[in-house]
Parts: C-alpha cells; structure tokens; sequence
C-alpha cells in the first residue's frame, strides 16, 4: 500500500516544486492573489478569526497529519484519491 502511495504523492512533490519555482519567477506585483494559492486546501484555509473551537478539533480529528499518522488513515487518503475527490482532508 506504501509504495502505491509513494507512487501518487512523487508527481505531486515535483508539481509542488514547479510551482514554487514558477512563483519565485513571478513579480512582485501581485499583491492580490497569494504565491502558492493553487496548493492551499479549501476547508483548512486560515481566516482571520481563526482558531475557533470547532474547527481546532475539525482539524485535528480530520486534517493530513492525524490521517498520515495512521495505517487506516493513509487508506482513508488512498481511497479519496482514487474516487478523484478534490478536497483530500480537512
């Protein structure tokens, strides 16, 4: 199951680099749109009141790290992925 993890997630580290790359390119004028705005999640977007309780734990019991941190939680991210859900976590 690693290795088909493995697998999935390389393309990803080497689009995330492009990315990064073609960013530091970019001039310093866009002031409106953020650097990496096309590698933030949806629902872990930080607001400017946040933490509020509910999405502390939201987070914390649904978010990238708890799932990585497991077995069945990788299986949880695998499967997402295949069934081509966009937002992966919270």
């Amino acid at each position: 199951m690693s290795g088909i993890i493995a697998t999935i997630f390389q393309p990803l580290k080497f689009v995330r680099q492009t990315l990064q790359v073609a960013s530091s390119i970019t001039p310093a004028s866009n002031l409106v749109q953020p650097d990496s705005f096309a590698l933030t999640s949806i629902r872990n977007k930080v607001r400017c009141y946040f933490p509020r309780p509910n999405e502390v734990r939201r987070v914390r019991r649904h978010g990238w790290e708890t799932r990585m941190s497991t077995t069945n939680g990788r299986k949880v991210i695998m499967r997402r992925l295949l069934k081509g859900r966009f937002v992966l976590t919270h």
